[in-house]
Parts: structure tokens; sequence; C-alpha cells
């Protein structure tokens, strides 16, 4: 505070930590005070007539969906060729919303006929299949309007209960336990993978004698930040896909044979999903790990040499050690962008159960319409973060300090 004092003086000081100090109360601590609230109240959604509401708003989601389909079908066919159906949304819904009827094909559930690229429909398949999803939302009209109508005359209780408990955490499925277990591991694999890849990036750049090499490299991991995330992830869709480019690599190879229908689909697979974190957050990464290592006199590295110490000694007995503040820090940032994603497991996982955590805290929130029940699987991935950073700074034995530098 005193050097900022005699930098800035005391007017842009106090300007500086006020602004500051909103932003922590307005972006931190109030959400997560709200969000902690939220998850220790139980909303009792018994009442008649709170239950209807819910199943209305589910068929009105369910005839969107189906209605995109149909615009699809009639571009198709306007257009006068026999192209596969557009991919769907990767934030389409991929589990059924309960007390929803049968929804047409999205991630996740039973194809249809037109889902499948090998499938080219002809124009009276075309039009068979819109008429049945015409029939579907004419059936879907009339069920909105037999439950708007039962709502307006319904004497159930208008509302729902709400009251303080652990209900929210105690209700949780034995599924939803075991996706928040596994995306906790499936983070975890992203930050060692992520580590194993990026320490030998991170040292070479340390290491560089030349200023143009290292310029080169840092230009290398910087340049792919300057695309949008959702279009990086996207590439690598279009790179892994059955018709992608690294089936099209194999195909002129001669391993498969694209035009007889083979090839490998590597999307929707949890090593697809961590490939694409790893590179998505690459630089936080290898950033902590170089800053660590350059401070690192490079005459103990020489020393260690001329004494015999073999290259894993050398790592591990001088370069390692030194290193670990930035290590924890890479470690922590991977770790928590990782259990916290819903890009990547969304668009490259699409169809994959189960899901990732974060992902069924988007759909408590966003399509179940329970708020307390997703700010309470919030908070649950908050809390295993808050313990994995804990132990991250026992294991490298750092503290806020080290971490700060």
């Amino acid at each position: 505070m005193g050097e900022l004092t005699k930098i800035y003086g005391r007017g842009l000081t106090f300007l500086f930590v006020g602004l500051v100090t909103i932003w922590i109360l307005l972006m931190i601590v109030v959400p997560q005070i709200r969000m902690i609230e939220r998850a220790f109240t139980f909303e009792d959604r018994g009442g008649e007539t709170a239950m209807l509401a819910l199943d209305i708003d589910h068929a009105y989601t369910e005839k969107f969906q189906i209605e995109q389909q149909l615009l699809t079908l009639q571009q198709q066919g306007s257009s006068g060729t026999k192209s596969s159906p557009a991919a769907p949304s990767p934030f389409t819904p991929s589990m059924t919303v309960p007390g929803a009827a049968p929804t047409a094909p999205g991630p996740g559930l039973a194809p249809s006929p037109s889902a499948s690229p090998q499938n080219a429909m002809s124009a009276e398949e075309r039009q068979a299949e819109a008429a049945d999803l015409r029939s579907q939302i004419a059936a879907l009209e009339s069920r909105i309007t037999d439950m708007e109508a039962q709502e307006d005359t319904s004497s159930g209780e208008a509302g729902m209960k709400e009251r303080l408990s652990l209900d929210n955490f105690t209700t949780m499925s034995a599924l939803h336990f075991k996706i928040f277990l596994m995306t906790l591991l499936y983070a975890f694999t992203v930050t060692v993978f992520a580590f194993v890849i990026c320490y030998p990036v991170a040292y070479a750049a340390a290491m560089a004698e030349s200023r143009n090499k290292l310029t080169l490299i840092l230009i290398g991991l910087v340049i792919p930040y300057a695309i949008n995330e959702l279009l990086r992830i996207f590439s690598w869709v279009m790179i892994l896909e059955k018709n992608g480019i690294l089936n099209a690599f194999l195909d002129g190879i001669g391993i498969i044979d694209m035009s007889a229908g083979e090839g490998f689909r590597f999307v929707a697979s949890n090593g697809a999903v961590f490939t694409v974190m790893v590179y998505a957050y690459v630089l936080f990464m290898v950033f902590p790990i170089y800053n660590t290592i350059d401070t690192l006199d490079k005459s103990q590295i020489e020393a260690a040499r001329d004494l015999g110490a073999s290259v894993w000694k050398i790592h591990t007995r001088v370069v390692i050690p030194h290193a670990k503040p930035g290590i924890a820090v890479g470690s922590i940032m991977t770790f928590m962008l990782s259990a916290g994603s819903i890009a990547a497991p969304e668009i490259v996982g699409r169809g994959m159960h189960p899901d990732w955590f974060s992902q069924l805290i988007y759909r408590r929130f966003f399509e179940a319409d329970s708020w307390n029940q997703g700010s309470a699987y919030s908070l649950a991935l908050l809390t295993a973060c808050i313990i994995f950073i804990l132990i991250t700074m026992a294991i490298f034995k750092v503290g806020v300090k080290d971490i700060a530098k």
C-alpha cells in the first residue's frame, strides 16, 4: 500500500483499491454467498401446479428441438441434395428430461433414419420423415394446451416450499456421485498429461541460449490463443470426426478406405476430451513452470553435469525442486479449469456417457430448473477443488507466498 502511494499518489491508490474491492465484492463474494444460500435451501416441488409448470417447460423445449430438426430437413429438401443432416448442437441435452415424452434424436438418444451420414434420404423418405416430425409437433402442441388448461384450473399448491436443509447434497443419486468422483479423476488425469507435455517445453524455453529460439517457442505457444476457445475446440472436432482430417490422413497412407465407409470416430471419448483440454489449457501449465525454471542459476545444472549426474537426476534433484512453486500453480490452474470445463466435454464428447459433472451442473440450472440443487453441485465441486489446492500445496511444500512469487 505504501509503495503504491509513492508511485501513484494517494488519490489514484485509493481509486485502485476501491475498484478492486468493489470488483471482489460484486463478482466473487456476493455470488458465492448467494450460491451457498441456495445450496442449503431445499425446494419441495411436490405441489401439483409446480410440477405442471415444469412439465410444460420441458414440453416447450422438446417442441423446439423437433422444429429445428424439421427446419433442417426442409432446408435439405429445398437445396435438392441428399446431404446428411447438420451435426447436432453441442448444447442440445444428451439426457432425457424427466417427465417429458420421447424426444427427437439428439446426442445420446437413438438416431432416426435421417441421423446417419451414410443413410442419404430420398425425396419420399424425406417427406415421410417430415410428416412424422409434424405429427410429433402437433401431439406436443395438444399436450401443452391440455397441461396449460389443467394448470389454469388446478387447485393444487401454486408454488414450491423452501426450507433450510442438506437435502440438495444428500439426495444426489449414486450415478451423479459417481460422475462427480470420475470428473475429479478426469481433471487430475488432464493435469498429469499437461505436466508431462509442458515440462519439457518450459525447460527448453528457459534453457534457450538464443533469444530468437526463445521467441519462436513462445510465439508458437501464444499464437493459437489468438483464436476463440470454442473455435479451437471445433477445429479439433474437424480433426477427430469420422470424416475428419485424421481419418483422411489414414486413408491417404492406405490404412483405411473412407470410400468404403471405413474410419475411426475418435470423438465422444475421454481420450479425445483429454487431448483437447490439454491443448486448451497448455499455457496455464507452461508459463508458471517456465517462469520458475528461468530463475534457476544455470551454473547449478552445469555443476551437477560436471559431477556426473545423469539427466534424470539433474531434473529430479535440481530443476524440479526449484520449479515446485511453478508446478504447483500450473497444476492448480489446469485442474480447476478442467474440472469446471463444459465446452470440451459437450462438443468433443457429445453423446458420451456418463457426462462430466460440469454438464450435470449446467443441466441442473438451465434444463431441470433446479438452481438450488445446481448450487449444491457447484459448491461440492468448488470444495473438491479447494481440497485439491491444499493437497497440492502440501505435496510440493509451498505456501501462498511461494505461489505468489
